[in-house]
């Protein structure tokens, strides 16, 4: 198992709670979804921030997350299939294929953690033209990482581009947002339990206890691109 997917169903019952960011960038990624499409997947689902966002004009929406825990908490309905499975996996791709040509994929704060990204991107490309994601990068925690002198496990706007842009034409844009707390254990706190931080235990005990002590901002700061096929 990943370790970001042990963060997320570690705390799948509180997680709605600490993921005030998370659905702001679902919230603007659904606002981009046009033509009404009546075959929708949605890669790395989780507790279902796609699907209520949605207006209901679908007449299939799949939804697939390798939380077992995420999935129960996801919505279900008779138009509606919730996959526990990983969206990079070739036993999921060939299952869905049954539903191809699909009207959109869409993606929410999820594939950042694909460990092949120019994979799911191809296979993505063989079951739908469109798609729709929203991907945090480098700049998440930007100054965590330079107080720390670590370089961001996550991608960069640019390496995520490049790879999308091999299979689909495609707009992208960049938003950057800041999340401001009243004190420093609330702030790693939002950063171990809303599974941002991919589960990765990158300091030491002491490392840790220095940086809530010393961190100087009030806020923590993420990065994230929207990609739309155009």
């Amino acid at each position: 198992m990943l370790e970001h997917i042990k963060e997320f169903s570690r705390h799948a019952n509180s997680y709605d709670s600490h993921t005030v960011i998370q659905k702001e960038v679902a919230t603007h990624l659904t606002c981009k979804i046009k033509n009404n499409p009546k075959k929708v997947l949605d890669l790395g689902c989780g507790s279902g921030a796609i699907h209520r966002n949605m207006k209901p004009n679908y007449e299939l929406f799949i939804g697939v997350d390798n939380s077992a825990n995420m999935c129960e908490l996801h919505p279900k309905g008779e138009n509606t299939i919730i996959l526990n499975q990983s969206f990079e996996s070739e036993e999921f791709f060939k299952y869905i294929k049954v539903y191809a040509p699909l009207d959109l994929i869409v993606s929410s704060s999820a594939l950042q953690w694909s460990k092949n990204l120019n994979n799911v991107i191809k296979s993505c490309k063989t079951i739908s033209d469109n798609i729709l994601f929203s991907i945090f990068t480098k700049g998440t925690f930007k100054s965590i990482y330079e107080m720390t002198q670590r370089e961001s496990f996550l991608p960069s706007v640019e390496e995520v581009v490049a790879i999308v842009s091999k299979y689909y034409d495609i707009d992208y844009e960049v938003k950057r947002y800041k999340l401001e707390f009243d004190d420093n254990i609330s702030k790693f706190r939002y950063i171990k339990r809303s599974g941002v931080s991919g589960g990765k235990k990158e300091l030491t005990l002491i490392q840790t206890k220095e940086l809530i002590k010393n961190y100087p901002y009030s806020f923590l700061e993420f990065e994230v691109v929207f990609i739309s096929s155009k």
